[in-house]
């Protein structure tokens, strides 16, 4: 379904005249984050002072995480950037575990993009809480990675012996 919506669209999205936005859009997945990017591109450069659900450097405003973070948080957009809501400068107890659980998985994920390395890759899986144990984690790394070769060159030499195994 993705796929064939995902080729409409592009055969829609040749014609310059276009100026609408097509049906099909609605049909794929994430259909209403063309909406939101445009609403948080208005806001900032209209100098509207919106709030947004954004992912921001929050440089320290957030005084239980580490202030190199990035995070997704409320914050207020207009013509000098995103900046997180004055009300939010501590997260509670209750979510600080998930929100540490999911800073691990994207730090780790993004190690393993950079290295290419299988292992890397399979402690990010290990790490999301998505994923329900070792084996899965091991099956799904496998599979994502010979799936989606062609789009990640740093792996080349782990998919290679992954492809060797099979």
């Amino acid at each position: 379904m993705f796929s064939k919506s995902k080729k409409q669209l592009f055969e829609l999205y040749k014609d310059p005249h276009l100026n609408i936005k097509p049906k099909e859009l609605e049909l794929r997945g994430g259909a209403y984050y063309s909406d939101a990017a445009c609403e948080v591109i208005n806001a900032i450069y209209n100098d509207k002072q919106a709030e947004h659900y954004v992912n921001i450097p929050h440089h320290g405003h957030i005084d239980n995480i580490p202030a190199d973070w990035a995070i997704e948080v409320t914050a207020i957009l207009g013509k000098d950037g995103a900046k997180p809501h004055p009300r939010l400068t501590h997260f509670d107890e209750k979510v600080l575990g998930l929100i540490h659980t999911i800073k691990g998985f994207e730090i780790a994920a993004s190690q393993a993009a950079i290295s290419g390395e299988f292992n890397d890759a399979l402690l990010a899986m290990n790490l999301t809480p998505l994923v329900l144990s070792d084996k899965d984690a091991e099956v799904l790394t496998r599979e994502m990675l010979l799936a989606h070769k062609a789009h990640l060159p740093n792996f080349a030499h782990a998919i290679a012996q992954l492809a060797a195994s099979n």
